[in-house]
């Protein structure tokens, strides 16, 4: 009777133990994409002042910064961010904390979002004729 009262505790205590690795998981695809990613254009473009005016820095705390240096001006904008991944395709959704025209999507929301293409992250408002892409320099 012993042995089977421990075969139960010990299958229970087995059982018990699932582990969510969603959180994980997560961690794990984010890991790749922190650091810096900035503006990329083609070298034709390359002197246009507009053609290198943001950058993005995604912190491993889920955070971001949006920084844009157009004629002597900074603006920061800040937020969290998400990465999701789904059916091979891997978006980045940022969520601001406040509005500004600077946050590039075609609803006027506090939603931006990329798809990471080929090691760039695209604009997903280029339906709306927004074509920004950026490259991680770090």
């Amino acid at each position: 009777m012993k042995k089977n009262g421990l075969l139960i505790v010990l299958l229970l205590s087995l059982l018990s133990c699932s582990n969510d690795d969603s959180d994980n998981k997560k961690q794990a695809v984010a890991a790749g994409y922190y650091g810096t990613w900035v503006q990329y254009t083609e070298p034709r473009f390359a002197s246009d002042p507009s053609s290198n005016q943001f950058s993005y820095e995604f912190k491993k705390d889920n955070t971001f910064s949006k920084f844009r240096l157009y004629e002597n001006t900074h603006t920061t904008l800040t937020g969290t961010f998400e990465i999701i991944k789904k059916d091979n395709v891997t978006q980045f959704v940022l969520t601001y904390k406040e509005y500004n025209s600077l946050i590039s999507n075609c609803t006027n929301s506090l939603i931006e979002s990329f798809t990471l293409e080929s090691g760039y992250l695209v604009d997903d408002a280029r339906a709306c004729d927004r074509s920004y892409v950026f490259k991680r320099i770090y």
